[in-house]
Order: structure tokens, then C-alpha cells, then sequence
């Protein structure tokens, strides 16, 4: 009768070890898991060695709009081993976004750039010299430094600028310059709607459609082709995000990949529970 019991128990408790690791993993792959964050693409937000919690519940804003997101590269070249990326969601299915150096438009509404997004500044090198010596003072490092004729570049966030400014004469902080880069306005693709195929939405969207058509579609002097005839028009079937990253210098996102498919998106990256600078450990990320 002991010898029963015992059966029973040792049964008993390896249904309870079988339980609790199946609904352990259903947590780790259905609704939260842990990532280690290895590139520099969304400093200052995230660093290298921080380990954060990616939201994975299929629930709405998950992938939310100026968020910080994980997801998987599209290309169909990467399907055998398929990197994984982090960047910031800008563009929501549907949406009509305008990117230009002063920030963002969204359907008609001014979104400005993230204070961490990292761009380029240019300033006389006449005054370079106390420029980097105040940004030491201040502790911000002189990132990507470029000298270039009479020009010095360094990449800094609009936060760090302000600071800098703080400590300097309106006619110096005029000699400091944020280095423009290419404007551009997209049509975010959604799910069931056909849209027009300018150049800039056909080269965001070759990726997408070679993908849906079977890669059956060709692209020619910017023109789409499927089924030999040239069309102006694609019907998607499935929604699509635009990311780009806040460090744009360090950076694999939309510009490269295209837009991004939603069976492509892990999640919104939420908290960060280790990371080598304590002041960013156990805080929600935005």
C-alpha cells in the first residue's frame, strides 16, 4: 500500500513539474520573453548588455505607434536564419507619414523626433574645441567625431544639444547645425486596401509584395510587373509597420528593410530588468 502511494505522489508531482514548465513556456512564447539587447540602434533609450521584457500578447496597440518594438527581418534572403532587430515604431497600417529632419508627420499630425534619437551636428571647428570640452564637463561622449576641412561632426540627441546650448552664446549655438538628411512621405500598407506605387512606396514595398506575389512580381525601372503587365496598383493582404531606429547611424530598419510585416512583429519592448547602468534597471520603456 506504501509502495502505491509513493506512485501516486512521485505521478502527482511530475504532472505538477509538467504543468507548471508547459504554462512557463506558454508565458515565455505566447505572452512575455526576456531579450538581451546587443546592438546600439535605439541609444540612448537602450544599450548594448540591457536585458528587457518584450510584450508579446496579440492585443491592440501591441505593436503600439512610438514605441520601441522587436520584430524579425523580412527580407526573403534572411528566411533560413532570421535576424532579429529593435527600432521604433513610427508608421501604423494605414497611415500616411512625412519624415523629415524637424520630425515627423502622421496623417497630417506634427509628431516631434524623440529627445534620444541620435543625429548628426555639424559646428565650425573654431569653436570645437570648447564645444567638446563643455560636453565632457557635462558628461555626454563625443560620438562618431568627423573632422572634415573647417567642419567637425558629432552626433549628439536633441536633449544633449539643449544642454550644450545652455552653456554657450546664442552666436556659438547658431554655429552648431543638425547635418539634414533625405525627406521623404509613405503610405504604410493595410491589410486589405490596394494603394498606388509611387517610387517611394514601391521601393519601401518591394520586399512585400515579391513576398505576397510568391516572388513572382518584377520590379523594372521602377515600375511593378506581375503577370508580365505593368500595374500601378497592389492590393495587400496582410498590415504593415514602418521603424526606424534612434540612433540612425548604428541602425538596420525601415530604410533598409522596407516595411515591415505584422507576423514580422514580436512586440512592444516594455521593461528593462538588467542592464550594466542601475539607473535604467527596472524601468518601463516608452
Amino acid at each position: 500500500m506504501q509502495h502505491k502511494n509513493g506512485i501516486s505522489s512521485t505521478l502527482n508531482w511530475l504532472v505538477t513539474f509538467l504543468i507548471v514548465a508547459a504554462m512557463l513556456m506558454g508565458i515565455r512564447y505566447f505572452c512575455v520573453q526576456s531579450y538581451l539587447i546587443s546592438t546600439h540602434a535605439m541609444e540612448s533609450a537602450l544599450y548594448p548588455g540591457d536585458y528587457v521584457l518584450v510584450n508579446k500578447l496579440p492585443v491592440k496597440g501591441n505593436p503600439g505607434r512610438n514605441r520601441i518594438v522587436l520584430f524579425n527581418s523580412p527580407l526573403l534572403k534572411d528566411t533560413l536564419s532570421t535576424p532579429t532587430f529593435v527600432s521604433r515604431c513610427i508608421g501604423m497600417p494605414g497611415d500616411t507619414i512625412e519624415v523629415s529632419p524637424e520630425g515627423y508627420l502622421i496623417n497630417q499630425v506634427r509628431v516631434p523626433l524623440s529627445p534620444s534619437i541620435l543625429l548628426v551636428y555639424t559646428m565650425d571647428q573654431e569653436i570645437t574645441p570648447e564645444i567638446e570640452s563643455i560636453l565632457r564637463k557635462l558628461e555626454i561622449p563625443l560620438r562618431n567625431r568627423i573632422v572634415s576641412g573647417k567642419q567637425t561632426e558629432l552626433t549628439l540627441t536633441p536633449f544633449e544639444v539643449y544642454q550644450l546650448q545652455e552653456e554657450i552664446s546664442r552666436e556659438k549655438s547658431n554655429r552648431i547645425r543638425m547635418k539634414e538628411f533625405p525627406a521623404y512621405k509613405l503610405v504604410i500598407p493595410k491589410k486589405g486596401h490596394s494603394y498606388r506605387l509611387d517610387p517611394h512606396t514601391l521601393q519601401a514595398a518591394h520586399e512585400a509584395i515579391r513576398r505576397e506575389t510568391g516572388d513572382q512580381a518584377v520590379i523594372r525601372d521602377q515600375k511593378l510587373f506581375l503577370d508580365g503587365r505593368e500595374t500601378t496598383f497592389f492590393h495587400f493582404s496582410q498590415d504593415y509597420y514602418w521603424v526606424l531606429s534612434d540612433n540612425p547611424e548604428d541602425a538596420i530598419d525601415s530604410r533598409y528593410l522596407g516595411f515591415i510585416p505584422a507576423d514580422h512583429m514580436t512586440g512592444n519592448v516594455w521593461f528593462c530588468w538588467l542592464s550594466k547602468d542601475h539607473e535604467r534597471m527596472f524601468k518601463f520603456i516608452h
